[in-house]
């Protein structure tokens, strides 16, 4: 529908839906890193978001051990697990001894019969840990059933980010049809719902309510605390900084990454916050390991962390004015996080009504967090700041 010339006052009633915004989402590419670290960071996924609601299905690692419940002896083969869904017909598996069996038959899940394949014939005691070592396949057999290992269904909901921009109408000409300042016009008030946005990623809560018509998505800290509280670990304030070994500040790192390190598909990646940095920088020098690298990706004075699991763990700093990184920070798997805009509501602005010679554009964007699976994911908090 072509743009009409009504006498009076101007409407968005006035025009076809194509014709009503103005696609701003290159812009957040020109802005600093400071303050906006997570949203540059944080890419999006395959899955299309299609309502204010998005689903998916959390599936974990498939488990390398389980732990006997009940054994036999060392001439039995028939033993009983305590986790389904982690031996397979054909593997290769470990007892505690060293003696190693083929797996024949798996009911239930956890019930294995075991062929003895090598090492000395011991007693397989209950309590003791079967693991998982390798294949044992032979050549030309069939195809046997897949192991089924349980999965949880995950939900978020979008939120919508929001604002305002009064422009003159020798602005509003420039932002319409000028390329020069279009950028500067907008880019004041996008930052500042980025910079919001950047805080509901992590901080946000997600709650419905029907009766206002609202919605809010649930960030990286609240699904950490709904779905993997196990992943929650009390740095234990100011006393730990003066401690050493397992009860200092690399003993508490390290049982973070411990927790996750059979969850994660990629590196973790360290999320802090100014005040732990301004402390990290001083302790670098003896009481913990890491180094400086002056071209890492985010903001900070500590590079890496140096893990005792994955070497070099990057270092970024959330930069951010609210103080919510002040007692808390992450090991998060990136490539499990992500951040999208619901179809066709990324970053926009719409006009308002005009009045005299003012014009208001609404900037305006739909979003939502997926966090694929929240137990690849640790929160430090209580770090005595």
């Amino acid at each position: 529908m072509n743009n009409q010339s009504n006498y009076g006052q101007g409407s968005t009633f006035e025009h076809a839906d194509k014709e009503l915004y103005l696609s701003i989402e290159k812009e957040i590419t020109k802005f600093p890193w400071p303050r906006i670290e997570l949203v540059k960071r944080i890419g999006g996924f395959s899955q299309v978001v299609n309502s204010s609601k998005i689903e998916w299905s959390r599936r974990d690692n498939r488990p390398v051990k389980a732990n006997i419940v009940t054994g036999t002896t060392s001439s039995g083969t028939s033993v009983s697990v305590d986790a389904s869904g982690v031996f397979n017909v054909d593997d290769l598996v470990e007892s505690a001894s060293g003696e190693q069996f083929v797996v024949e038959a798996v009911n239930g899940g956890t019930q294995l019969t075991l062929r003895r394949w090598a090492g000395d014939a011991a007693e397989i005691v209950g309590g003791s840990v079967l693991k998982r070592i390798g294949g044992a396949t032979p050549e030309g057999k069939k195809a046997d059933n897949m192991v089924r290992s349980g999965y949880e269904d995950l939900y978020n909901y979008t939120s919508i980010l929001e604002d305002v921009v009064d422009l003159s109408g020798t602005e509003n000409e420039a932002l319409i049809r000028g390329a020069e300042n279009s950028g500067q016009l907008i880019a004041r008030k996008l930052k500042e719902l980025a910079e919001v946005w950047q805080s509901q990623m992590v901080l946000g809560k997600r709650q419905k309510d029907d009766t206002f018509k609202t919605r809010t998505c649930g960030g990286l800290d609240y699904m950490i605390r709904t779905y993997a509280p196990q992943n929650i670990v009390n740095f234990g304030g100011t006393a730990t900084y003066a401690l050493t070994g397992d009860d200092g500040i690399q003993g508490k790192l390290d049982d973070a990454l411990d927790l996750i390190s059979a969850k994660v598909f990629d590196k973790p990646t360290m999320y802090v916050g100014a005040k732990f940095m301004r402390k990290f920088k001083y302790l670098m020098s003896d009481t913990i390991r890491t180094d400086q690298v002056n071209d890492s990706r985010g903001i900070g004075v500590v590079g890496n962390y140096l893990s005792h699991l994955y070497g070099k763990v990057q270092v970024v700093l959330i930069q951010e004015r609210t103080g919510f990184m002040d007692n808390r920070m992450f090991f998060v798997d990136e490539s499990d996080l992500g951040q999208k805009a619901m179809k066709g509501r990324d970053w926009q602005t719409y006009p308002l009504a005009r009045v005299g010679d003012s014009f208001r554009w609404q900037i305006l964007s739909e979003r939502t967090v997926k966090v694929g699976n929240p137990a690849a994911h640790v929160l430090v908090e209580n770090l005595g700041f």
